[in-house]
């Protein structure tokens, strides 16, 4: 089965942080988990996958296609819910999504409509008046509406009250089972969330990509714990090498 996305000596370089060469694919279906601590290269990763980080060494291919020379209109393929939300802050819920709409030929109006109903999220209220949970759903949304083949999500619900918490959890599975073939990949400091969404964990520690397992591989090989705590352990493995 071909990769849907794939990195091959991926690398990029700061002048106080570097991300080793980095080669891993990800295959039609998969959902993977990004996880280690703040600068370990998680964010840099997704900007690049999703288009918005072309400085770096190595390629990145979408479906076999060098994703530089897709730019900027493949970004049309690719979902991604950075960590804050972006756009005008004057700017309505309903007006930002109508804005977004006019840039995803494939944006799906009444789906956009379903996730809104769903997430409860208030059309009316200027996107700089709304709370941290209800911004995380309004860019879930703008990430989603369009259907993606390729869902992009940093630390999607980090500081979220538990019920809002779960209902994005609840979509991201839910719109991983409506699109079988997508891929979901998403960073994370909430080793629960690997447990309830992720089928693969890539474990990156200072730039270096220190463990990619399945889940499933995982919990077999560690019986007596559950995955957060087998992640705990991975990253202080990690760290004190």
């Amino acid at each position: 089965m071909q990769a849907r996305i794939a990195l091959r000596q991926f690398s990029v370089t700061y002048p106080n942080f570097t991300l080793v060469p980095l080669s891993v694919e990800f295959k039609p279906g998969e959902r993977v988990a990004f996880v280690g601590p703040n600068g370990s290269g998680k964010t840099t990763t997704l900007r690049a996958l999703a288009g918005r980080l072309t400085e770096y060494e190595g390629a990145i291919l979408l479906d076999g296609r060098d994703l530089r020379g897709l730019l900027p209109l493949g970004r049309r393929e690719i979902g991604s819910m950075p960590e804050s939300l972006g756009g005008y802050g004057w700017m309505t819920v309903r007006d930002h999504l109508a804005f977004l709409r006019q840039f995803y030929p494939t944006w799906d109006a009444g789906y956009a409509a379903h996730l809104v109903d769903r997430l409860r999220i208030p059309l009316g209220d200027a996107i700089g008046r709304l709370s941290k949970g209800t911004r995380a759903k309004v860019s879930f949304v703008a990430a989603e509406a369009y259907r993606p083949s390729l869902l992009l999500l940093d630390e999607p619900t980090s500081g979220l009250d538990p019920e809002v918490r779960g209902e994005l959890i609840g979509m991201i599975l839910s719109s991983a089972v409506e699109r079988p073939n997508r891929v979901v990949v998403f960073s994370t400091h909430l080793l629960e969330d690997v447990e309830q969404v992720a089928q693969r964990v890539l474990v990156l520690i200072d730039g270096k990509l220190t463990l990619d397992e399945s889940v499933d591989h995982l919990r077999r090989s560690h019986s007596e714990m559950n995955l957060p705590k087998i992640l705990y352990a991975a990253l202080g493995r990690a760290k004190s090498a």
